[in-house]
């Protein structure tokens, strides 16, 4: 047995380290929920992941279903890794009433 092998086998505390952690939900800076969703326009905001666009559509087909929304505006910002621009995002929300956001893959 090496010398190293020696005091790892000495050593009688073993150290377990728990990778979870409570969730967390940021709430400051979010719009309020409207009643409802009759006669308002849904954004789509994608993030050009794979699926991410097929994931909103699908939602919002749901919701188009369920209520008796006005539109749909659809956008995908084109890079997942990078926050979208502000004036893209000034311009999409001039355009909608509520926001759906999706992250794909």
């Amino acid at each position: 047995m090496s010398p190293q092998e020696a005091d790892m086998a000495a050593q009688k505390t073993l150290r377990v380290l728990d990778p979870t952690a409570t969730p967390s939900f940021a709430t400051a800076g979010m719009a309020e929920r409207p009643i409802s969703l009759a006669g308002k326009r849904v954004g789509l905001l994608a993030n050009n992941k794979i699926n991410s666009e097929q994931l909103l559509d699908a939602i919002y087909d749901v919701l188009a279903e369920r209520f008796d929304v006005a539109a749909s505006h659809r956008l995908n910002k084109g890079d997942a890794s990078r926050p979208a621009e502000p004036d893209i995002l000034a311009d999409f929300s001039s355009e909608v009433d509520v926001a759906l956001l999706a992250n794909g893959d």
